[in-house]
């Protein structure tokens, strides 16, 4: 197995608007460390006009309330470019209504533009994995009638409750699939309960660069006082709950709480804190580089985001490198990598009254639990790299029969 075609609706592109997950991208820059030949196909829907000029007025408020990627600079014609070494076809696909299904010739006539793009560089896939079920499900199927012997993989960051719905013939699409990846155990359990288990299966966990595994142990002299957070601040995040649950939980001078990010809910929590009379101790410290976002979690010693919706999240992870008390969404991508109590701790989203017990609990840990805890939350990403999962994903490929 060497040429790997990596087919997703959320890539990278060269546009510094455009603000999609990059987690496809860690994986393909991997591969091609390892020795793979990649190719990405970045699909994306094409709306009409009028769907973006709204797009552009209300794009923070859709982002902050929903999460989605909205991208209101969508090219018209499929492009070609590289993101860094990794080569990407972009493909737009018109559609009228988002969240829907594509037009079956929208489909076909978008599969006839990939296929030229691979006959014209001599590339045949041995595999092709994709990302996010619409419209990647579709296209798999595809693939399967035209090369029966490819490989094929789905990976799914949620439980995939919404296949039916989106695919009425979805029965006859998810057997063109040979492995199913999920991004948690969590969608794997929502996902099995919907459609049985099925005949191969991984964990499709994310990494953190080897440099982030810094050796070296937290001594918690004087317990933890000191918290974070990094991300997107849009609703789903629930920073304004961590900020209540430390004002409630918290004496004035025992906590500071660094936030970092941006987003449409700025105003609001910077609101919130004034309210609450907490402008001694939150640090708003805006957007900042992925190098100062690091040394900003190494400096805290407990990482809190209880997010309403997160399929991973590689900030937890880099939290745990540093040996920061982690504490995530319970029933979301961290559940199977955070054992509640051991390696960090895991709360109800939306759910204040147990963030503030959770945080009650946590500086009430004497300097050797916090330790115990901190240490095992290291150990446990040293086996979460990027080039550990990125190995992982392909071997769940390659050993099919």
């Amino acid at each position: 197995m060497k040429n790997i075609l990596l087919i997703s609706n959320i890539y990278p592109t060269n546009d510094p608007s455009y603000d999609g997950t990059p987690i496809c991208h860690f994986f393909t820059q991997e591969w091609i460390k390892m020795g793979y030949n990649v190719r990405v196909i970045h699909f994306d829907s094409l709306f009409p006009k009028a769907f973006y000029l709204l797009g552009k007025l209300l794009k923070s408020h859709i982002q902050a309330k929903t999460g989605c990627v909205t991208y209101t600079n969508t090219p018209s014609k499929p492009v070609q470019y590289n993101v860094d070494e990794v080569p990407v076809l972009f493909v737009p696909i018109r559609k009228m209504i988002p969240h829907k299904s594509f037009s079956e010739q929208r489909i076909n006539k978008a599969f006839e533009t990939v296929r030229d793009y691979l006959n014209n560089m001599g590339f045949i896939p041995d595999a092709v994995v994709g990302h996010f079920v619409l419209p990647q499900l579709h296209f798999l199927y595809l693939f399967k009638q035209k090369y029966p012997q490819v490989k094929t993989s789905l990976v799914l960051h949620s439980g995939g409750n919404d296949i039916p719905s989106i695919y009425p013939e979805y029965k006859c699409f998810m057997k063109a699939v040979d492995v199913w990846g999920f991004r948690s155990i969590a969608f794997k359990n929502q996902f099995e309960q919907l459609y049985g288990k099925q005949a191969h299966e991984f964990l499709c966990y994310s990494g953190i660069p080897e440099q982030y595994l810094e050796p070296f142990e937290r001594n918690f002299p004087s317990g933890v006082h000191k918290f974070s957070f990094v991300g997107n601040l849009y609703k789903l995040k629930r920073v304004e709950d961590t900020l209540r649950a430390l004002h409630t939980t918290l004496k004035p001078d025992d906590y500071s709480f660094d936030i970092v990010g941006d987003g449409a809910e700025s105003d609001n929590l910077h609101s919130l804190v004034t309210e609450l009379g907490m402008g001694q101790q939150v640090k708003f410290h805006g957007k900042q580089p992925r190098d100062v976002t690091q040394q900003i979690i190494k400096g805290s010693d407990c990482f809190v985001m209880v997010s309403k919706r997160e399929a991973f999240g590689l900030v937890y992870l880099e939290a745990m490198a540093k040996g920061c008390i982690t504490v995530a969404t319970r029933g979301q991508g961290m559940d199977g990598i955070i054992e509640d109590g051991k390696n960090g701790f895991l709360c109800d989203s939306e759910n204040i009254e147990e963030l503030s017990s959770i945080i009650s609990k946590i500086t009430q840990l004497s300097p050797l639990e916090l330790q115990k805890i901190s240490n095992k939350a290291f150990e446990t990403t040293k086996d979460l790299t990027d080039t550990k999962v990125a190995e992982r994903y392909m071997n769940a490929i390659a050993q099919l029969n």
